[in-house]
């Protein structure tokens, strides 16, 4: 009990110390007074438009972006949709690496009928597997596809944020990812210096790895991002698209008694991160595979959302409508109690 006591404490001074984090304020494309903290928290909680722009083509995964999506999506009360976009599928392997200029126009679109819909929207490189692989071969063409990206998308609005590369992990550690970013971050403000970036540590956005980023002091429009899937055994049980490495099926939430509170403490050091580093956090994604039981699922999802939004932290389930969803995309429908286990935890 005394240890629950202590957890709690802290936690509501942690809690006290982030909704009074200092803001650094700068102005945004619009002209209009903003900081990294305020851009962080009109995010509110959104989901990932997972498994489509992210498949090598779109539609390869099963799912492809209906327009109607970004209506269903902000009337249920989400407030921006992550878009993952495989931009390393349709750039050119060989200098000047060019960026597919039908499929910029794809991109475009859907980003369109976001705002249309009034979602902002977090844009970002995913699935960029050859620079996981060799960051040292790949980080040239890394770099010229977000010098196209920095022009291509120079006119959108100060409702689109960068991310700037989702989940580093492999070869391209925190460490080695510390001496790649500032470079990447250059060419994205000399185009954009004031659009909120999204910057995430190694490991696949652990949280563990926030401790080994280095973020430039002199860039205060940076989110810190964070990925959340603990434990992996229950949120990626019985996953097909992890073929053997798949964890079994039956797994139940919590394992016991202690699992509650590691996850609680996970958070704890990231509020804590937030708070000593005056850095924002979005939890980028968080989800559990639909091979886990209604109840045990509803439950993971309600514990870390509501810690999400216990500390202040902006966040975006994965995903809308696949192996992950809250939207059924055959019955054309909501799940729900998981709709509403993201939004009101």
């Amino acid at each position: 009990m005394y240890q629950r006591f202590r957890v709690l404490s802290k936690s509501l001074l942690l809690i006290s110390l982030l909704l009074n984090m200092p803001d650094c304020v700068f102005a945004d494309d619009m002209g209009q007074p903003i900081s990294a903290k305020e851009a962080a928290s009109r995010l509110g909680v959104g989901i990932n438009l997972g498994n489509m722009l992210d498949a090598p083509n779109e539609g390869d995964w099963g799912v492809r972006f209906e327009n109607d999506y970004a209506r269903i999506i902000r009337s249920a009360g989400f407030q921006h949709v992550r878009l993952p976009v495989r931009w390393s599928a349709h750039a050119e392997k060989t200098t000047p690496f060019r960026i597919d200029p039908v499929f910029v126009a794809r991109v475009k679109t859907v980003m369109a009928v976001c705002h249309k819909h009034d979602l902002r929207v977090v844009l970002n490189i995913h699935h960029y597997e050859e620079m996981h692989a060799d960051p040292e071969k790949e980080t040239a063409r890394f770099l010229a596809i977000w010098r196209q990206l920095s022009e291509l998308f120079a006119a959108q609005p100060d409702t689109v944020y960068f991310e700037v590369l989702n989940e580093p992990h492999d070869k391209l550690t925190t460490m080695e990812w510390n001496e790649i970013l500032p470079a990447a971050l250059e060419i994205i403000r000399k185009k954009h210096p004031h659009r909120p970036v999204i910057v995430g540590g190694g490991n696949w956005n652990s949280p563990d790895e926030l401790t080994h980023l280095k973020l430039p002091a002199e860039d205060q429009m940076l989110i810190a991002t964070v990925h959340y899937y603990r434990p992996h055994e229950f949120t990626h049980q019985g996953a097909e698209f992890l073929g053997d490495k798949a964890p079994p099926a039956g797994r139940k939430f919590p394992f016991d008694l202690k699992e509650n509170t590691i996850i609680q403490e996970d958070f704890q050091r990231v509020a804590e991160w937030s708070v000593k580093n005056q850095r924002p956090i979005y939890v980028g994604e968080f989800g559990c595979y639909h091979i886990a039981s209604g109840e045990d699922r509803l439950r993971w999802t309600r514990t870390v959302a509501g810690l999400c939004k216990q500390y202040g932290f902006t966040s975006a389930y994965w995903e809308f409508c696949s192996g992950f969803g809250a939207w059924d995309p055959e019955r054309r429908e909501w799940r729900k109690e998981i709709r509403d286990a993201i939004l009101k935890p």
